[in-house]
């Protein structure tokens, strides 16, 4: 964090900003977008809403985003600030732009489609790496969505960064039981059931969930409760067999009596199917959409059992992501430019001063 801001300095006032415009309207918090009245500097400014207004959770937060300063695919944090008026905190950001969920909404309205797999490829890459660094330091965000994704420009190049940290938690601090925390459509199995302990590899089903939308446009799993939502976490990947029972536990029993409503509540609804239900997902992110390397790492987010799913280190080790930053793609090639141009020249000169060394030698 800036000592500015650590140590109370005269930047750690609201008073030193000037709002422009706002961002984002929360259930705990309010985003405005300010301009820093010396310097200029566009910035992020978030306050929490009356009803959670805990300097506490604010400040956990903050912390949070510290633990992951400067790592490019995370919002970065430039302080904390007081207003003198009403004595609230607040946190003040990197602005970034807009978030995905709005990117991808816009795209959906103007070309009818989500994006082609080298857009997503590139952008998972990247939502990896965030991910990675922040479950490098035991931190689990719980709410990874689109619209906790920002879409930004760096040096022209498209960028994304996670940010909101408000439900964030550290494995190293808290002990199980957990609490549920995220948004439904994207929370995973194990936070659904309230299983007593989960890890980082909650984050990589939501990160799952991102990928599908990413393609189709669509949610993949729409749920209303908790309930509702792993039933159609059924409709797509099937019910959970023996083995994934066995690894809920204490919960195998709360989810087996799910599976048993969904197989009653699908018997009465389509019973012809029921028997034979299967896996969708390939019929949901055909082939045609995405190669059969990029629906491995699919798979392996969304593993019902969160022993099988991947890490963000073990995803961002799979072949599907060789050359996937066109950034790193062009350095390389431009390397590679360079290196054959100057093996070229020295190939020529060599040739030259033979060549002259043979005529002197000859007219000698």
């Amino acid at each position: 964090m800036d000592e500015r801001y650590a140590t109370g300095g005269v930047d750690a006032s609201t008073l030193c900003y000037r709002q422009v415009g706002r961002i984002s309207d929360g259930g705990y918090g309010r985003v405005v977008k300010a301009k820093h009245r010396l310097t200029g500097q566009t910035v992020a400014i978030k306050t929490l809403r009356e009803d959670h207004d805990d300097v506490r959770m604010l400040l956990r937060e903050a912390c949070f985003q510290a633990a992951c300063r400067g790592h490019p695919n995370i919002v970065g944090l430039h302080g904390v600030v007081r207003n003198p008026r009403t004595g609230k905190y607040s946190l003040v950001m990197e602005y970034v732009g807009p978030s995905l969920a709005d990117v991808l909404e816009d795209r959906v309205e103007r070309r009818g489609r989500g994006y082609l797999e080298p857009v997503v490829r590139r952008t998972m890459r990247q939502l990896l790496r965030g991910a990675k660094a922040m479950h490098d330091r035991r931190i689990v965000h719980r709410d990874i969505k689109p619209g906790n994704i920002l879409v930004g420009k760096d040096r022209g190049s498209v960028s994304v960064k996670i940010c909101d940290f408000g439900l964030a938690m550290s494995t190293t601090e808290a002990s199980p039981p957990y609490s549920q925390g995220g948004t439904y459509w994207y929370m995973a199995p194990e936070v659904l059931l309230r299983k007593p302990g989960y890890g980082e590899v909650a984050d990589m089903w939501s990160l799952g969930c991102v990928i599908a939308e990413l393609f189709s446009g669509k949610v993949l799993f729409e749920g209303d409760d908790a309930a509702h939502q792993l039933h159609k976490i059924f409709d797509v990947l099937g019910v959970p067999g023996k083995e994934t029972l066995e690894a809920f536990k204490p919960k195998s029993k709360l989810l087996a009596l799910e599976v048993e409503q969904w197989r009653s509540a699908r018997q009465q609804q389509q019973p012809e199917q029921c028997a034979n239900h299967h896996d969708r997902l390939r019929e949901l992110i055909p082939e045609k959409l995405l190669s059969q390397d990029g629906f491995d790492i699919l798979k392996g987010l969304l593993a019902f059992n969160p022993d099988e799913r991947l890490t963000a280190a073990e995803a961002l080790s799979h072949r599907w992501f060789a050359g996937a930053d066109p950034d790193e793609g062009s350095a390389l090639a431009a390397f590679l430019a360079m290196v054959a141009w100057l093996v070229f020249t020295a190939i020529c000169a060599w040739v030259f001063v033979r060549v002259y060394t043979l005529w002197i030698n000859f007219e000698a």
